[in-house]
C-alpha cells in the first residue's frame, strides 16, 4: 500500500488497530433479521473520509432515506463560516487502555478528550 511506504522509510510503526468510521446495526426484532454493516472507507470512500476528528465537531453522520434507500448523510450541527474546517467525532470505541492513550487527539477544542477513541470496559456492551 502506497501510504505505508513513507512510514517504513522513516521508521514509524503502526500502533493502533484499524477502526471502522461507522457501524450500522439492524435490531434483533427487524423482520429481515439482525445485521451489522461496517462502513470501511479504505475500500470505497466518499467526502466524509477526508474529514478530521474533533471533540466539538461541526458535522455529524445521520442515517437517512433517499429515493427509498438508506444512506449515510453528513450534516452540519450549526452554521458554518466560510473557510471553517468541517469535522466530525469519530466516536470509535476501544477496550484497550493503551490503544486509547495512543490515539492522541489534536483537535485543540476546550472540551478535548485527548483521544479520538472512547475507552470502554468489555462488560459494558
Amino acid at each position: 500500500m502506497q501510504l505505508n511506504k513513507p512510514k517504513k522509510m522513516v521508521g514509524l510503526k503502526h500502533v493502533l488497530a484499524d477502526f471502522y468510521n461507522m457501524t450500522l446495526e439492524r435490531p434483533m426484532d427487524d423482520p429481515r433479521g439482525y445485521g451489522i454493516l461496517f462502513v470501511d472507507a479504505s475500500r470505497k470512500a466518499g467526502f466524509g473520509s477526508c474529514l478530521s476528528h474533533s471533540c466539538t465537531p461541526t458535522c455529524e453522520v445521520k442515517v437517512v432515506s433517499f429515493n427509498g434507500e438508506l444512506t449515510l448523510a453528513l450534516v452540519t450541527l450549526r452554521d458554518i463560516e466560510q473557510g471553517e474546517e468541517l469535522t466530525f467525532d469519530y466516536n470509535a470505541v476501544t477496550e484497550n487502555g493503551s490503544e486509547c492513550m495512543a490515539a492522541v487527539c489534536l483537535c485543540g477544542s476546550s472540551k478535548c478528550r485527548h483521544s479520538y477513541l472512547h475507552f470502554s470496559r468489555a462488560d459494558c456492551f
